[in-house]
């Protein structure tokens, strides 16, 4: 006989079934109106920090917004780079659908959707504050920015590609924004790039990790990220930010023959830390074991505000996530063009999905992450039906980003080639088309040649760099890299016409590299060959009317060559491209007062002034500005606040002629007795004429 069913059991029985479903489940609360503060953490890896489970790590400002705040333990970047990887976060979407595959030769269009545009059109202000070039405004991040700090190393004329800030600089920047800034809600991103390399951490952080400068550079990175935070607590905010700290990408140290970044698509590049935290708003103590991915970040972002995400993104949102509401790892397309771009090798793509991670390579690569994390064994050819089923779903993604018809077995046509072709996809043109270049695997030994260069190039080794280079270029004679790595050695060396011909060997092979030919022209300037100089940049805005470099030294030339309206020209097209440099608008203004516009250059230095209140040099440019004008008043009130900020001979002369020409001879007299009372730095010329003119002022007063 069946037995009877004891109805408490099948109630307790149940329950079970329903704790099993529900537990864990948390209620996320969002918040229409909540501020929103991005901090990215570039080339941060998630296993340096000590929320990740790192004993060594000093990062207790990151841990404790994990600890209060919600952690996701398996995330992917996009690309390991910089520039790309932020158009995903900031866009939601893949490289192939953002177009930006690299730092450097890459902009992100106008016509892709932005975090900052949507947040900007629902009443927040806008803010970002970037700490490396890679990220400078002329890539197109700044759309949807009231306020976007790119100004990395102000008052220089040229940006370098490797030009960075630190992040005490960051949070400075960011601190005066935040002071000024006017009520609430507020969208900003703050970006600090310290543990790049070379991993040089400011003192103490320099003593205390000797051993492994990387984790002080990460230590730093942390105290400056507590920085911020107290910033927001200082100002009662902090209850009411939402604030995602996430890497860009990670870090190799050598695992697999890379140092650095960019090249290959193994774990170490490629997974980051992830940390959203919202005081009771985000539950404390959420840890996600789901993949997600950065393309994630920006649906989430508007999930927390209750907004509907633009059309085109293609992430999802992860506060179910957080809730507990789904479980399952997401899909992630992973990618990278710097081997490509830079040496000439095969663009390495690839899907993790699964327990699996296949990268399409001219010899593919299939890991099983779940049996193999450390990505030791490769499964291609023993796991033929996970290589397939991978390799199919590949195609998918690239062939509809394409705009491709997705049905198997067809046959593409010559446009469709072309189309995937015109994205970079060279080995997805057709079926079974194979890559033209050679796989980066086939190249470690070049590639440690490449890195020990780099490292005389940090080390200031340059004879040493100068050697490897001449190596390395009959090796990949078509790479612009190496030629300009060779030139900029010779160049610190003093060696420029070795670096001319350098060049000029390299334009030679690649006749039509910006890269190339914007380095020649810069070298030219260097050495005094302007009219060279002008040519070369002239060829370079010839294949990129937009690039900067070009445009400030053509201006540069011209202003040298008196010929003031063309300089003023390239001035304002650089200006539309960097209207924040220092030096552009320094000398801009410089071109302006010398063409007798005098009302406009004022316009300019007053603006200056506004945005560089302690630069004593821009308060005596705007009072001698005035008083070209005749406004003696203004002019005398501006050089007094030069002599305030910083007393030189140079402010006390330029008072003491201000002074004169109103008729007040005895204040002339005073600052010119100040100018002489310690003139170093002054030529003789200069005192001899002073002294004559105190001498003169003297006689005026006694009689």
């Amino acid at each position: 006989m069946r037995p009877a069913i004891v109805p408490g059991i099948l109630v307790a029985g149940a329950a079970l079934a329903y704790f099993l479903v529900f537990a864990g489940r948390t209620t996320v609360r969002r918040d229409s109106r909540l501020n929103i503060l991005l901090i990215t953490l570039d080339t941060t890896r998630a296993d340096r920090l000590g929320s990740y489970g790192y004993a060594k790590a000093k990062t207790p400002n990151l841990d404790s917004l994990a600890r209060n705040g919600a952690r996701f333990e398996n995330v992917y970047c996009q690309v390991p780079l910089t520039l790309p990887s932020h158009c995903s976060i900031m866009t939601g979407t893949y490289p192939f659908s953002h177009g930006v595959r690299d730092n450097g030769t890459y902009e992100l269009g106008p016509d892709q959707v932005t975090m900052a545009e949507v947040l900007k059109g629902k009443g927040y202000q806008t803010a970002a504050v970037v700490a490396s070039f890679s990220v400078d405004s002329r890539f197109g991040l700044a759309q949807g920015f009231d306020f976007y700090d790119d100004d990395i190393q102000p008052g220089l004329p040229f940006k370098p590609m490797n030009s960075e800030r630190k992040a005490d600089e960051v949070v400075k920047s960011f601190s005066t924004w935040m002071d000024k800034a006017g009520g609430e809600p507020f969208f900003a991103w703050v970006h600090f790039f310290d543990p790049h390399l070379p991993y040089q951490p400011p003192s103490p952080y320099g003593e205390e990790f000797a051993g492994d400068p990387y984790d002080g550079e990460v230590a730093y990175m942390d105290a400056c990220v507590g920085k911020v935070l107290e910033k927001l607590r200082g100002k009662n905010l902090l209850g009411r930010t939402l604030i995602i700290a996430a890497g860009d990408h990670g870090e190799a140290f050598g695992e697999k023959v890379e140092t650095g970044h960019g090249l290959f698509l193994y774990d170490d590049t490629m997974r980051v830390p992830l940390i959203f935290y919202s005081e009771n708003r985000i539950p404390p103590g959420k840890v996600i074991r789901s993949r997600v991915r950065l393309i994630d970040l920006f649906p989430s972002i508007m999930d927390m505000l209750g907004l509907t995400q633009p059309e085109k993104i293609q992430g999802t949102s992860l506060v179910p996530y957080i809730e507990g509401r789904k479980r399952g790892d997401l899909e992630s397309y992973i990618e990278s063009f710097y081997p490509r771009n830079y040496f000439g090798w095969s663009e390495l793509v690839g899907l993790v999905k699964d327990d699996w991670k296949y990268i399409r390579a001219p010899k593919p690569e299939l890991y099983n992450l779940k049996a193999d994390p450390g990505e030791l064994t490769n499964s291609f050819a023993s796991s033929g039906r996970a290589a397939s089923s991978m390799n199919a779903r590949l195609e998918e993604l690239i062939k509809a980003s394409a705009g491709l018809a997705a049905a198997k077995g067809r046959t593409l046509t010559a446009e469709e080639e072309e189309r995937l072709r015109s994205l970079g996809y060279t080995s997805f043109a057709g079926a079974g088309a194979k890559s033209e270049y050679p796989d980066p695997k086939d190249k470690l030994d070049l590639l440690k040649l490449i890195q020990q260069a780099q490292g005389c190039d940090f080390e200031g080794k340059y004879e040493e760099s100068v050697d490897i280079y001449k190596q390395i270029i009959p090796l990949i004679p078509d790479a612009a890299s190496s030629y300009v790595g060779l030139a900029l050695a010779q160049a610190r060396l003093k060696r420029f016409d070795e670096a001319i011909q350098a060049l000029q060997l390299g334009i030679a092979r690649i006749p039509n590299s910006i890269v190339l030919l914007s380095r020649l022209g810069h070298t030219y300037l260097v050495t005094g060959r302007l009219e060279e100089a002008y040519k070369t940049m002239a060829e370079v805005l010839k294949l990129n009317p937009k690039y900067v470099e070009a445009l400030t030294v053509s201006a540069g030339v011209m202003d040298t060559f008196g010929r003031l309206e063309e300089a003023r020209g390239f001035y304002e097209r650089a200006l539309a491209i960097e209207p924040r440099s220092l030096f552009l608008r320094m000398s801009y203004a410089m071109n302006l007062a010398s063409s007798g516009l005098i009302d406009r250059a004022i316009d300019v230095y007053q603006k200056l002034c506004e945005d560089y209140p302690e630069d004593a040099a821009l308060r005596q440019y705007l009072g001698i500005a005035q008083g070209m004008k005749g406004d003696y008043a203004s002019a005398i009130e501006n050089l007094k606040q030069a002599v305030s900020i910083r007393p030189t001979p140079t402010a006390y002369f330029n008072l003491a002629v201000a002074y004169r020409n109103t008729g007040d001879l005895r204040e002339a007299v005073r600052y010119l007795g100040l100018y002489l009372d310690d003139p170093r730095g002054e030529s003789e010329a200069n005192i001899a004429a002073a002294r004559a003119e105190l001498a003169r002022l003297e006689k005026g007063l006694s009689k």
